[in-house]
């Protein structure tokens, strides 16, 4: 296999090779034996892209990403269609993100809704099984019952708070790195003769 097929030149270029237009999108068959990067593991060629420059933490800098295919597949218009369909790609993936946060929020409410409430239920019960009321129960199992419930009422706003503030934050890692796509200048270059 020849040099990495997606690479960051110094001007600020994003290079990669790729043996169809299509690969930058869609994930190209695996094949070990291919001189393609994306190739080689079966991702499209913009993940992989977008997966290095999150990794150096440098989404905030303007990039050109240069597309290199073979001769062949470059037609007239290619550039240009090639623009268009990564804008309508990112758009369109933001807007489906932005729909799964709404979803995702709302669920968080009814799971936070619940937690509470079951809180409250074993915050009762925790109470009443430390308190003297009920004293038919050894005083081991009734401060046993008691912690228990404590902290089951705990635990059970765990999945909410998780809800809130962790299961968000791939989907807005999402959208940030679509963002960075959608402003990317385009260059399509004939691929060098290996």
């Amino acid at each position: 296999m020849s040099g990495a097929s997606n690479r960051e030149s110094g001007d600020g270029e994003l290079v990669v090779d790729v043996r169809d237009i299509r690969h930058l999108f869609v994930a190209p068959d695996i094949d070990p034996l291919a001189r393609n990067e994306g190739e080689v593991v079966g991702e499209p060629a913009l993940l992989r892209i977008v997966r290095r420059v999150m990794a150096t933490r440098e989404l905030d800098r303007a990039y050109k990403l240069v597309v290199r295919l073979p001769a062949d597949g470059i037609e007239p218009g290619l550039e240009e269609r090639t623009r268009v369909a990564l804008s309508r790609f990112s758009a369109t993936k933001i807007a489906d993100n932005d729909a799964q946060l709404r979803i995702m929020r709302r669920e968080a409410i009814g799971l936070l809704l619940r937690g509470v409430l079951i809180l409250l239920v074993c915050m009762g019960l925790s109470s009443l099984f430390s308190s003297e009321t009920i004293t038919g129960i050894p005083p081991l199992i009734a401060t046993t019952l008691g912690e228990g419930f404590n902290v089951l009422g705990w635990v059970m706003l765990w999945r909410p708070i998780e809800a809130f503030f962790f299961n968000p934050l791939p989907v807005r890692a999402s959208n940030t790195a679509h963002r960075f796509l959608q402003q990317l200048r385009l260059e399509i270059r004939p691929a060098p003769e290996q």
